[in-house]
């Protein structure tokens, strides 16, 4: 059985590389980057799966990415990318409580992770906020892999031995 690290670096590591080659694979990325992101902010803070994020979470969200001036914006932009992206498959133009979000983009065309336009709208270039949150997770792996708050452990795969089964477990009838 491979270590933690070794499956992350497999499980998504890998296959985010691959997709980062492919301009159109911006929303895949992101929806595999932003869980994690979300597993290593609960963990650094010690959330409970069942918990809601807090403002510390969001404080460690400004310190991955400096374009983020406060914690407010820090939740915009979660809002607007991490809650629309994994609930609705799409950007998010509200929050919940029905407030209006900044508008959100997703280009290639920038060399920073997350810009924050004139007009206050998001941009998020995904290959670089994904490689910025693989970044942070590896150089903390630690923090990534703990159980803190009640956060399940990491995924293993387990090796099965094919089973042979009779046909008539198959749905047939009779024999043969």
């Amino acid at each position: 059985m491979k270590d933690a690290a070794s499956n992350f670096k497999a499980w998504y590591v890998d296959v985010l590389d691959v997709l980062y080659k492919i301009e159109g694979a911006g929303i895949p990325v992101l929806m595999i980057s932003l869980p994690l992101l979300e597993r290593y902010l609960r963990q650094k803070n010690h959330v409970a799966p069942n918990d809601k994020l807090n403002d510390a979470c969001m404080s460690n969200l400004c310190s991955m990415f400096p374009a983020l001036p406060s914690v407010a914006v820090a939740w915009q932009l979660w809002n607007v990318y991490r809650n629309g992206f994994l609930h609705q498959a799409t950007l998010s133009a509200v929050t919940h409580r029905g407030t209006n979000l900044p508008v959100g983009w997703l280009t290639y065309n920038r060399s920073t992770p997350v810009t924050i336009e004139p007009d206050g709208s998001f941009c998020v270039q995904p290959r670089l906020f994904s490689q910025r949150v693989i970044d942070v997770i590896e150089s903390d792996f630690a923090v990534f892999a703990g159980l803190a708050a009640g956060a399940p452990p990491l995924p293993v795969v387990v090796r099965l031995d094919p089973v042979t089964i009779p046909s008539t477990y198959l749905g047939t009838r009779g024999g043969p």
